[in-house]
């Protein structure tokens, strides 16, 4: 089997020949040239034999094509700082228009895809990233690296906040449609607030879900492959995550309050994306011991989830500031666990 072979099997929940593998991270210098940026996740396929590309597009290009003043990357460890956003108040989020999505940022992104779906159609899926609408709010408020005033946003300016989302939603809608268009096997769809760092059951019931399940529309039945990242390290709402029309779940099993295990039960019919431990495996100097490591990592994931439901990956982009000679211990692992691909 290919990799394209192996996920449409799972898709269609028929038998594997192994499970899936494969890692992310971001290509900070490279990712807002075209070239450059299919370049370097060409490379990073080729060198490790992935079964899907997860494009790493630009993390801020939301922000970008809204027009926000950003200091880029100057090493390739650095993530974009953004210097003044888009909206700077509650009431900000009233006035918020749409934005053309088919030139800039998003053009951009969608042109990284196409050529990346051209290259591997038929023989290992593309998907491209995506973020929910109340991450792109996020994003233009305050953004990630300081999260706690959207806490109070979404708890005292509620109203504010959902006529923000009703504009957003409709440009993220735009967005898939895009990729769509381009032919990408999925979206990576990842919310930052499926988790109670900032958000209760009953606010993303409100603030997330309506907007999410709207945003997403486009893609359901024109893509096969899609993959739900439910990001955190507090404690997942992971029964959320059950109700989207998304074939894959990714999160961060090793260090959040659900398991793989726990995962198989709450998210029946659902291939799962995990085991391997985002902060720490890969930092492990000693090639040798990396590897036993990585084998190990392999074989107490499949142990826990069958292969036709199980891609084998951490649970949110690895650091840039490792080495990428190391990751490729993860694909020698499966060769070593479930034997070279045939």
């Amino acid at each position: 089997m290919n990799s394209y072979e192996r996920l449409r099997a799972m898709v269609e929940g028929k038998d594997v020949d192994r499970p899936g593998a494969t890692i992310w991270k971001h290509f900070f210098l490279e990712d807002r040239v075209v070239e450059d940026s299919v370049k370097k996740h060409i490379a990073f396929e080729e060198q490790n034999q992935w079964d899907l590309v997860k494009i790493m597009s630009n993390g801020v290009y939301f922000q970008e094509q809204y027009g926000a003043d950003i200091t880029w990357s100057r090493h390739a460890n650095d993530f974009p700082s953004t210097n003044k956003r888009i909206v700077n108040s509650p009431r900000g989020f009233r006035h918020l228009k749409p934005v053309d999505v088919k030139s800039g940022a998003v053009a951009r992104e969608v042109e990284v895809a196409k050529r990346l779906v051209d290259k591997y159609h038929g023989k290992v899926p593309v998907l491209a990233t995506v973020f929910t609408p109340a991450t792109y709010a996020m994003e233009l408020y305050n953004g990630w690296q300081n999260p706690w005033p959207f806490a109070d946003l979404i708890r005292y300016y509620g109203e504010d906040l959902e006529e923000g989302l009703k504009v957003i939603t409709e440009v993220t809608r735009n967005i898939i449609e895009e990729f769509v268009k381009v032919g990408v096997d999925g979206i990576f769809y990842s919310s930052q607030f499926m988790n109670d760092k900032l958000f209760t059951p009953e606010l993303y019931r409100r603030f997330g879900v309506p907007y999410d399940l709207a945003a997403f529309e486009p893609a359901v039945g024109k893509t096969w492959f899609n993959m739900m990242h439910v990001h955190g390290q507090t404690n997942l709402f992971m029964e959320f995550a059950a109700e989207y029309p998304l074939e894959s779940v990714n999160w961060e099993d090793i260090i959040t309050n659900v398991s793989l295990k726990q995962g198989a039960e709450l998210l029946p019919g659902k291939i799962l994306v995990g085991g391997v431990e985002r902060w720490q495996d890969f930092r492990v100097e000693n090639r040798e011991q990396l590897l036993q490591n990585m084998v190990e990592r392999v074989k107490a994931a499949s142990a826990t989830v069958p292969a036709n439901r199980l891609i084998i990956a951490s649970g949110c982009a690895q650091g840039s500031d490792i080495p990428e000679y190391r990751f490729n211990t993860l694909k020698q692992a499966m060769d070593i666990v479930f034997g070279p691909d045939r």
